[in-house]
């Protein structure tokens, strides 16, 4: 008699259980993420834009502000930029962390650097 192979109930319930845990934790990490990615694009385009390069550090950090309340975002205003201008040329940086309740009282603590250059 051959013996069968296989996964047994009890690894599938595992397995899936698994499956579900990591699904949640990329569901709620997913959109911190996005955010990033969002904020990456705006800090770039600031930095090559040219009302950038004419405006002072002041007009930058309102222009990403209205660029911000356009897209949502909440985990950094203009004041937390690091911007810095040598001529024309304008370098900005963002360094933020964002805090991502994942199940209970366990959370996430993601740490983002998004910089022009």
């Amino acid at each position: 008699m051959k013996r069968q192979r296989g996964i047994t109930f009890v690894g599938m319930i595992f397995v899936g259980a698994l499956i579900v845990l990591v699904a949640i934790v990329g569901i709620r990490l997913v959109p911190a993420y996005i955010e990033y990615a969002t904020i990456l694009n705006h800090v770039r385009e600031l930095a090559r834009s040219p009302d950038a390069k004419a405006a002072s550090i002041a007009e930058i950090q309102q222009l990403f502000n209205r660029r911000a309340q356009i897209d949502d975002i909440r985990s950094v205003s203009g004041a937390d930029l690091e911007i810095t201008k040598d001529g024309e040329q304008v370098s900005i940086v963002a360094v933020y962390s964002r805090k991502v309740k994942l199940l209970g009282n366990v959370s996430a603590c993601i740490d983002f650097t998004a910089a022009s250059e």
